[in-house]
């Protein structure tokens, strides 16, 4: 129980720091609001058309947004000396990633929470159009792509964190390395929102879920294990 009592410490560590200041939260959702804002009236003649670019607009906010929140999830520990304290501290590097990952896995998601809606107001344009049995698949898309966000993003927010160009450096190294996350996560997202799906649509998305929990699963475990000598750098 050990492991999961020092997991438990750091999350809420991360987790009550964010509600005190509320730094990542509030930037996180000012950036995803204004970026549908901006692709709303970019694309407002077509706006009912999401077979074409709705999976992909929805993306386009998610990462960059969540570029954002995983670069701040650093500057706080990096600045003023909480990674070292956490390095110094009798606990599993594994257990300060699975941690890391947790807390950016919720601010995320948190973000999501509200952008989805925001996205659904402005992208489709009456609520019937809504096709209610593709909600849970586009929900575990969106969760399993989230899942690898967090968990890429937090180790290249780590390497990152130790380089003076972090801001540069995490989209720069990130982006190459969630391309097997992304582009299943547009065509489960787009799938979804574009009306009836074909046999042949729903057989790319089993695909893409398969391909995103595999990617996910492989990355969790391989991160995790080199994760010491991430930190070490």
């Amino acid at each position: 129980m050990l492991p999961f009592r020092q997991m438990w410490i750091i999350l809420k560590k991360d987790i009550l720091l964010e509600l005190r200041t509320k730094e990542m939260i509030v930037s996180m959702l000012l950036f995803v609001m204004l970026t549908m804002v901006i692709f709303n009236y970019a694309f407002a003649a077509e706006k009912n058309d999401l077979t074409t670019f709705g999976g992909g607009l929805l993306w386009v906010a998610f990462i960059f947004t969540s570029f954002l929140g995983l670069n701040r999830s650093f500057v706080h520990e990096k600045d003023e000396g909480c990674l070292e304290g956490l390095l110094l501290s009798p606990v599993d590097r594994s257990i300060i990633y699975v941690a890391k990952m947790l807390g950016n896995l919720i601010f995320i998601t948190v973000v999501q929470l509200a952008a989805v809606p925001i996205f659904t107001i402005f992208f489709i344009r009456y609520p019937y159009y809504i096709y209610w049995s593709h909600v849970w698949p586009f929900v575990i898309g969106l969760g399993l792509s989230s899942f690898g966000i967090a968990g890429v993003g937090t180790f290249v927010a780590t390497l990152a964190a130790n380089t003076k160009r972090r801001d540069l450096l995490l989209p720069i190294l990130g982006l190459p390395l969630l391309m097997p996350v992304l582009a299943p996560a547009v065509i489960i997202s787009g799938t979804m929102m574009g009306g009836p799906v074909s046999e042949r649509a729903a057989e790319l998305v089993s695909s893409s879920m398969q391909i995103l929990i595999a990617y996910d699963i492989v990355c969790f475990i391989v991160i995790a294990m080199i994760y010491d000598f991430v930190l070490g750098e």
